[in-house]
């Protein structure tokens, strides 16, 4: 009788170790899905910094270093973005034409998060302070909602409609009415990588096209709120591709 007790509470002590390690180990894993930035649900501020390239067809192309700060209050998120574009045009003699991006603001309210599930509304506001050819032209705002829903600590599915439109624009120009699908699958390892596969339906009322863009995401966490990040948009569509070009795009973020 004496050995089953001791051999009870040596089990007992295991699966108490056990479940102390697991509980540790979700909690490392959601602290590095919010510091990632990857899931808009989760709140957190932090600085980041990328670098993207525009391949397009011929020899023109961009190259656009862009910063973003985010700040996270309780539930909710302030965020501004402000890129430094260079842009080829491809004629020959013409060079490099360089300078102020668009800058955008974003408010986010992750309003829900309970269990397994979690819900965030937010807008976002293009300012058109960058040169034609640089930046958009428009005055616009997107509005989003996003939908996480978390299968384990290591894996989660999203889903994020938005919509964009102009609020002001040239009236040349013609209207912006744009619905994006955002769709993604993440999953996070406890060694500090975390990999997105992201299918983007895109859907152009204005002209009347669709199309679809694929986007895998590779990050690493590296310690000290760090992360490398990095990430490929590819449109399906050949006249995209001609167009816009594929984007590959590096970066890190700091979280405080």
């Amino acid at each position: 009788m004496k050995k089953l007790i001791v051999l009870a509470l040596m089990l007992q002590a295991c699966l108490w170790a056990f479940a102390q390690t697991a509980e540790q180990d979700s909690l490392a894993l959601e602290k590095l899905r919010a510091e990632s930035g990857v899931d808009p649900t989760r709140i957190q501020t932090r600085l980041g910094y990328s670098f993207l390239i525009a391949d397009t067809e011929g020899s023109s192309g961009s190259a656009t270093n862009r910063l973003s700060f985010n700040l996270g209050v309780q539930r909710w998120s302030f965020t501004g973005k402000y890129e430094i574009v260079s842009r080829l045009s491809g004629e020959p003699g013409t060079g490099f034409s360089s300078g102020l991006g668009d800058i955008r603001f974003s408010i986010l309210n992750a309003f829900l998060v309970k269990g397994n599930h979690a819900v965030a509304a937010s807008a976002e506001l293009s300012v058109p302070v960058g040169k034609p050819g640089l930046g958009t032209q428009y005055l616009s705002l997107t509005p989003s909602l996003t939908y996480s829903y978390t299968i384990n600590p290591t894996l989660f599915l999203a889903f994020q409609p938005q919509y964009t439109f102009a609020l002001l624009k040239d009236p040349r120009f013609p209207d912006l009415s744009v619905l994006t699908i955002r769709a993604f699958v993440a999953k996070f390892t406890r060694s500090g990588f975390f990999f997105v596969f992201e299918p983007r339906p895109i859907f152009d009322f204005t002209n009347d096209q669709a199309e679809l863009v694929i986007s895998p995401i590779v990050g690493k966490s590296i310690g000290g709120g760090y992360n490398l990040l990095g990430l490929v948009e590819y449109p399906t569509k050949e006249s995209s591709r001609a167009l816009r070009g594929v984007i590959y795009q590096i970066g890190f973020n700091k979280n405080f």
